[in-house]
């Protein structure tokens, strides 16, 4: 059976109908010797007949016993044709396309903008991706192909999958693969088709997997018609398979290898401020660090000045112009070619509070091509007020007593608690002990940050359940909840916390369902395994890096216990999960750590409390990660601007190609009056001034609040703004989000013409590097020619034609009674007996 990837060449393939006569007895014959044995009987039948004849018509003559014999082999013959069950069938000859696949890369380093190496370095207008669907659309290769092929269109970068399929021109959704009509106009791809692959292909991978991507192709692929693969890519190979063994699987099934390089290989010397490490929040007069990454091509080992400047203000969009007051200079010698340079600033401090800009310069060396990324600017706010955070637990457990501590011991936090076991009068390390939860709104709404570790939430009354909600929903409130097996069982199985339910990221398995542990030794740990959305989350970094981070994380025993979830929750995200034994990679019962937007406020789950561990690496990666988690979920109470809405993104620092997650929320007085007519549209400005429009749209079952989502095709940063309604003495909504290459597509950059040469030579195949010239459809035409037509027919069988089998029988049996008739007369006049 053709796979579900080619069914459309068979909805599409011609039928032509022609018919086959044959018998079910011979059909039906399972043994080698059933049919030999079957015509020895009818030749010894046969050869019976002859003898018995010949005793009998011994006195007749010759001629007569030769006409008496036949008879009765004639209608033996018939008995014999209706034994044989001879029926005709209609069988339909289906005729399947030749396939071409088509992979595009649609990793990180595809964003990039190559230059000319000659003359004046002057950018190209597009980057290497639009420089791929170029050769595809404009140089007219999709066509080409068509006239002999079917055309599947992929994507790959970490992963590969299928885009579109494009039919063989002519065939449109029924026409005859045989048609000889010349292809017209309308046979094309249409532009909605055109636009849709063309999104899926924008880069936003953060790692290159050539040689899944070319495996999978192979196996999704139809055998025997896959005539040829065109790979698209720049060649930056840089995690997973070695490549070049699908590409001898690719040899030995027939399929050609037809490569087509994107990019440079010679790229002109320059150095760029790569990465910019800024923390978003600064308290008045704290020192801080300020880290730029340094990447260079061609300079190895040659020297830099390296400066830092601070600017009143947001920055803008379009290019930065240095000014302001300089903070600090530094020298830098630059590494190899793929390695960044760090050079870190401390910065005794800002003392004014409001939004800052910092600037990073580098000052490149003479033999530099390109000052147009010399510079990187990264906003910071000076706020002048501490994290008021309100910890709630159930009991004195290790992650209560270790996470009091780090925010008891950070003067940016000020830390009131709430123990369900606590005796009056006991001593804890926080500004204060509180006997009962916030008694309204107001008291509540003191909080930024509200932590719950397995709190006994029946013992509460549950009015706290509904003001909890309404705090995070409309008054962008913070929360962080900690599963646990203590008093999770009693609250989950009461109908009345449908609003405690709510919050939380994942559904939560009631009590009868419910194994805490999960874990069949409690000796054996649960390790866990992040999610690209954890791995890119900056707030669980334990590093200034994602790849550093991924390292100290990687040093992690794991958890021993993980509250199983039933589903998680639409819109929720999750960032880790446990490797449960016998569980499967999309199970809900391992997610660990997760978060999502709840109205205006944020919320942060954990499966259980045990992050303390961490402490079993350093003590800082665990009081990094809980400054960093309780930082994260309070953005929309510190965020200053307008009082009555907020402007939140899912996270500061994005890679390229990825999703940046806008939300809008209206607070309940701006619900009605000046601030219901707050526009429902964002402003986006690009690193190169470049403007987009993002409409939001209400978010279903929560009113004021908005969402929606644009995608970051380039690195830098990225302004976004919402303007207050005329007259409302609000302030516009900023927020900026930092976009950069992942770590590994930043490495090597360049064109790996090596590489796809021998992909190409090992497939059987041909390489073309077409570099900074247009490609042309002389071009199209050269690779199409290069891939043979590998259509090839199928006969399907229909059903048995019954009028025919009728008749068919009738005829026989007249036949066999007529020959017997016939011999009966002949017998009677020869007066044989």
């Amino acid at each position: 059976m053709p796979s579900a990837l080619f069914t459309s060449s068979l909805l599409a393939a011609a039928d032509a109908v022609q018919h086959r006569v044959a018998s079910r007895l011979l059909d039906g014959f399972a043994e080698w010797w059933e049919l030999p044995a079957t015509i020895t009987a009818g030749v010894v039948v046969a050869a019976i007949i002859l003898w018995m004849y010949r005793r009998d018509a011994a006195e007749l003559s010759r001629p007569l016993g030769v006409v008496l014999a036949l008879l009765r082999l004639a209608a033996v013959a018939a008995v014999a044709l209706a034994l044989l069950d001879v029926e005709r069938i209609a069988e339909h000859e289906i005729v399947l396309p030749s396939r071409v696949a088509v992979l595009v890369d649609s990793s990180a380093s595809m964003s990039l903008v190559d230059q000319a190496v000659d003359g004046v370095a002057a950018e190209l207008p597009r980057n290497r991706s639009q420089e791929a669907c170029q050769i595809l659309d404009e140089g007219g290769l999709l066509e080409a192909l068509a006239t002999r092929h079917e055309v599947s269109i992929w994507r790959f970068d970490a992963d590969a999958e299928p885009l579109t399929t494009i039919p063989l021109a002519g065939q449109g959704s029924g026409s005859a693969v045989g048609d000889a009509d010349p292809p017209t106009a309308a046979d094309a791809p249409s532009a909605d088709a055109a636009h849709d692959w063309q999104t899926g292909v924008v880069p936003r991978g953060y790692e290159t997997r050539l040689g899944e991507a070319l495996n999978r192709v192979l196996d999704r692929e139809p055998a025997g018609s896959l005539a040829g693969v065109i790979l698209l890519s720049d060649g930056g190979n840089n995690a997973g398979l070695d490549p070049l063994a699908p590409a001898a699987a690719l040899a030995k099934a027939g399929v050609s290898l037809q490569a087509i390089g994107i990019g440079s290989d010679i790229l002109p010397a320059n150095v760029r401020v790569a990465d910019l490490i800024v923390p978003p929040r600064v308290f008045p007069g704290d020192g801080f660090a300020v880290t730029a990454y340094l990447q260079q091509q061609g300079l190895e080992n040659e020297p830099v000045r390296v400066e830092l400047w601070e600017q009143a203000g947001d920055p803008g969009g379009g290019a930065t112009v240095v000014g302001g007051r300089l903070l600090e200079e530094r020298d830098a010698v630059l590494a190899a070619d793929g390695d960044l340079t760090a050079v870190r600033f401390d910065v005794p401090g800002l003392a004014t509070p409001g939004r800052r800009s910092l600037v990073v310069r580098v000052r490149p060396p003479a033999a530099d091509r390109s000052a147009a990324d010399d510079i990187q600017t990264t906003g910071i706010e000076v706020v002048d007020r501490v994290t008021q955070v309100l910890l709630l637990a159930g009991g004195p457990g290790r992650e209560y007593q270790f996470m009091r501590n780090v925010l008891d011991r950070d003067p940016s936090f000020a830390v009131d608690v709430l123990l369900g076991t606590a005796q009056a009068g006991i001593s804890q390390d926080a500004r204060r002990i509180l006997a009962a939860f916030p008694p309204s709104d107001e008291a509540l709404a003191d909080y930024d940050v509200v932590v719950a570790i397995d709190v006994e939430w029946l013992a509460l009354e549950p009015l706290v359940w509904s003001r909890l909600e309404r705090w995070v929903a409309r008054a962008s409130g913070g929360l962080i909840l900690v599963a646990g097996g203590i008093n999770m069982e009693a609250w989950l199985s009461d109908e009345r916390a449908t609003p405690l339910r709510g919050l939380f990221p994942v559904e939560l398995r009631r009590p009868e369902q419910v194994s805490l542990s999960g874990n069949d030794s409690k000796d054996t740990p649960l390790q866990l395994e992040f999610t690209r959305d954890g791995l890119d989350a900056e707030f669980l970094w334990l590093a200034d890096s994602r790849a550093a981070s991924a390292e100290v994380w990687g040093e992690f025993p794991g958890v021993y216990a993980c509250y199983p979830a039933r589903d998680v929750k639409p819109g929720a995200t999750v960032y880790a999960t446990t490797s449960r034994p016998g569980g499967s990679v999309g199970d809900p019962e391992r997610v660990y750590l997760a978060g999502q937007y709840y109205g205006a406020g944020s919320v942060f789950y954990a499966g259980s409390g045990e992050l303390w561990r961490l402490r079993g690496i350093e003590d800082a990666a665990y009081e990094r990660l809980v400054a960093q988690i309780v930082r994260h979920v309070s953005q929309g109470r510190l965020s200053q601007g307008a009082k009555r809405a907020r402007l939140l993104v899912d996270r500061d620092r994005h890679p390229v190609g990825g999703t940046v997650q806008v939300r809008l929320a209206l607070a309940d007085e701006g619900l009605g009056g000046p601030a219901a007519s707050w526009a429902t549209t964002c402003s986006v400005i690009g690193p190169e001034g470049e403007l987009l429009t993002v409409p939001l749209a209400a978010e279903p079952g929560r009113p004021g609040t908005f969402q929606g989502g644009f995608v970051v095709p380039r690195e830098g940063t990225w302004r976004i703004e919402v303007e207050p309604p005329v007259g409302s003495g609000e302030e516009r909504l900023v927020r900026r989000v930092q976009v950069q290459l992942p770590d590994r597509e930043l490495a090597r950059p360049r064109l790996d013409r090596p590489l796809l040469e021998q992909l190409a030579t090992r497939a059987g195949g041909g390489a073309r590097f077409p570099g900074l010239a247009v490609w042309t459809t002389a071009d199209s035409a050269a690779v199409a020619a290069a891939l043979p037509d590998r259509s090839r027919r199928e006969y399907e069988p229909g059903v048995a034609d019954p009028v025919f089998k009728q008749r068919l029988n009738a005829a026989i049996l007249a036949a066999a009674a007529g020959f017997l008739g016939l011999e009966w007369i002949v017998r009677r006049l020869a007066k044989l007996a």
